[in-house]
């Protein structure tokens, strides 16, 4: 066989298997995002509204609200523009899929922060509940 025929031959596996490895790898390949929150359950939420506090943050709270996921849990695909967020993770753990394909695990005792340019979702897939603590900024209802 000549050597170009042998150097497409090859270059069309390397092409195939590329292509097949980003279909099946499990690193490689990003889960559909979820449309709908499903065994998630928020209690004890506080809100203090923030204007007379800081001056410029008419319309805004700041909310305090304890979150549980039961194993298989999951919270839909969500955007953090304009709702800043501050996490901890009481006990459990969730793993969480930011857009761009990053996949993070969290366990307890764990803090971690979700600005305006995180978009992700969440699924519980331990065996225990996982018990979040989340304090956010959102427009006031």
């Amino acid at each position: 066989m000549n050597r170009t025929l042998v150097s497409k031959r090859n270059c069309a596996i390397a092409l195939f298997c590329a292509l097949f490895m980003g279909v099946t790898h499990p690193a490689l390949a990003q889960k559909a995002k979820p449309k709908e929150t499903k065994g998630v359950s928020v209690d004890a939420t506080s809100t203090l509204t923030i204007a007379p506090q800081i001056p410029g943050f008419e319309g805004h709270v700041l909310r305090l609200r304890q979150v549980t996921m039961v194993p298989g849990g999951v919270i839909a695909h969500h955007t953090h523009a304009n709702r800043p967020t501050v996490v901890y993770i009481v006990s459990g753990e969730l793993t969480e899929y930011r857009d761009g394909g990053q996949e993070i695990t969290h366990r307890a005792g764990e803090q971690w922060v979700e600005g305006a340019d995180v978009s992700h979702w969440a699924e519980n897939r331990g065996q225990v509940p996982a018990v979040l603590i989340g304090a956010d900024i959102i427009p006031k209802k």
